[in-house]
């Protein structure tokens, strides 16, 4: 446990009411993570509100070797708990102010603490004609900043890319308390409209870090346009090949701000296994015949345009799209979405993937889901489908994962939706079992985590890629001499040497 001294320094820099060595609210920062299960407990949870308070607190910390983790809001990808015991769990969350929104150069300016809703909000209200780029399907409490830095997706990744690509600059506090700024807003007086910057970008070097390099405390990135005209279309398909191949036809024409899909399990997915097999409803016929028509695979568009006309000619192309793969023998179709899942669609923030926590719930315990999230070609896209129906079966689970696009088809996002027992060890045991097992096959294929597990995905990762992992490492020694930050995360651990 952390000496009492290092606390009461703490309380001299933040005060009293935000530093807490609280057992119970310790813990409580352990259960947010949906995408890894192996976290520890911090020794003390420290809030700040301002950079010179962050300042201070990684001085000191690096002056005393003590570790530090942070966090924006620990909503966004789960990675950012502390991967050994004690330390610092360094809460930013009480940093929540938007600095700056800029519609001439496009681009928004955020503390860690800005949530989702709160940015949507504020745009709805200031500025309706832009868009911030929150996730897609994450709770309105999620950060802007923790799934920026995690390269995570967006509600426009279709057309612009990760949120790691509307990056502009960040500020960057260093366990050292150096503060820097990257891309064009390393020039003093400079605005953070250019990503590149004054030489070698720096701006990388924190994006995917999971908080080992130092404490980003703030955010310029870009943001789009919001068009008045917007709809939802359904693609059915019989097979993943119809699912890639139509798919990328249409996004080859840049249609879809969000492109999205998997199989039909995504369906009863949303609901409790419990009562679905009390139903009968765990069979695609019996759904079909008891409840409405749900295709083998699916896809949904979502389209937007500055006209009517405009909306309509994207929705005619996809239906010409659509039927040069009929005439080619394809059970590919357009089909009717009912108003209210449509409505569910187009709100943002929107809470589409939360429900997949209850799958597993029963009237004896409680559920729970694990994303695990990688990158691939699209061209790729029908074998990841056809993986997760081989492997997640053999490990117990239902084959309930989801697809979607990046870039117009260039890329895939690929996540197995594992759910599962939270409260059952062999459960657990089962979820890290068919993790280990895929992560090889997919790692085979040349497929990337895009949100490592420290103890599973990066290991992994890097023992096929020694020449990476080495120059990382000294990357990380540079800025973190100590090894103070996020030790463990990322397979790094210069903490211990």
């Amino acid at each position: 446990m952390i000496d009492q001294k290092h606390v009461e320094a703490f309380k001299q820099i933040v005060g009293d009411d935000f530093v807490t060595t609280s057992r119970p609210i310790r813990v409580s920062y352990v259960a947010k993570s949906i995408m890894d299960l192996d976290s520890e407990i911090a020794d003390v949870v420290i809030r700040p509100k301002s950079v010179e308070e962050v300042q201070k607190i990684l001085i000191y910390a690096n002056n005393q070797r003590i570790p530090v983790t942070p966090q924006s809001k620990g909503l966004s990808g789960g990675t950012a708990t502390p991967a050994v015991p004690g330390g610092i769990l360094l809460d930013l969350s009480r940093m929540d102010h938007i600095l700056e929104v800029d519609t001439d150069s496009r681009y928004m300016i955020v503390e860690p603490g800005v949530t989702n809703g709160k940015i949507w909000g504020y745009f709805r209200e200031h500025y309706p004609d832009w868009i911030p780029p929150i996730p897609d399907g994450a709770p309105s409490q999620g950060s802007v900043m923790g799934n920026t830095l995690d390269r995570g997706f967006s509600v426009v990744t279709s057309k612009y890319g990760p949120q790691a690509d509307l990056v502009l600059g960040l500020e960057v506090v260093l366990p050292s308390g150096e503060i820097i700024r990257t891309g064009s807003w390393a020039l003093p007086g400079a605005k953070p409209f250019y990503r590149w910057g004054i030489g070698p970008d720096m701006t990388g070097l924190f994006l995917g870090a999971q908080g080992t390099m130092g404490v980003v405390t703030k955010l310029a990135t870009q943001i789009v346009p919001h068009m008045p005209y917007t709809d939802i279309v359904l693609l059915g398909f019989g097979t993943p090949e119809e699912l890639q191949d139509v798919s990328l036809d249409v996004l080859k024409q840049e249609i879809g701000v969000m492109v999205q899909g998997g199989p039909w399990w995504l369906v009863p997915g949303v609901r409790q296994k419990e009562e679905l097999k009390e139903q009968g409803l765990l069979d695609i016929d019996v759904w079909r015949e008891k409840k409405y028509y749900v295709p083998d695979y699916m896809m949904n568009f979502e389209i937007w345009a500055k006209t009517e006309a405009e909306l309509v000619e994207q929705q005619e192309t996809i239906k010409e799209v659509v039927e040069e793969w009929k005439k080619k023998g394809a059970k590919t179709e357009i089909l009717p979405i009912h108003p209210k899942a449509k409505a569910t669609r187009l709100k943002k923030p929107n809470k589409i993937a939360i429900p997949y926590a209850s799958y597993e719930r029963t009237t004896e315990h409680g559920g729970g889901f694990l994303f695990i999230t990688w990158y691939l070609p699209w061209k790729d896209t029908a074998e990841f489908c056809h993986l997760c129906e081989k492997y997640m079966p053999d490990y117990g689970f239902d084959p309930i994962y989801w697809v979607a696009s990046i870039k117009n088809g260039r890329d895939c996002i690929g996540m197995p939706i594992v759910c599962y027992n939270a409260q059952d060890p062999e459960s657990v045991k089962a979820v890290n079992e068919f993790d280990k097992v895929t992560s090889q096959v997919f790692l085979d294929h040349g497929w990337l985590n895009y949100r490592p597990r420290k103890f599973i995905h990066a290991p992994m990762m890097y023992e096929r890629a020694p020449e990476y992992y080495t120059m990382l490492l000294k990357f990380k020694q540079l800025l973190d001499p100590n090894g103070i930050m996020h030790p463990g995360s990322l397979n790094m651990n210069t903490l211990e040497g």
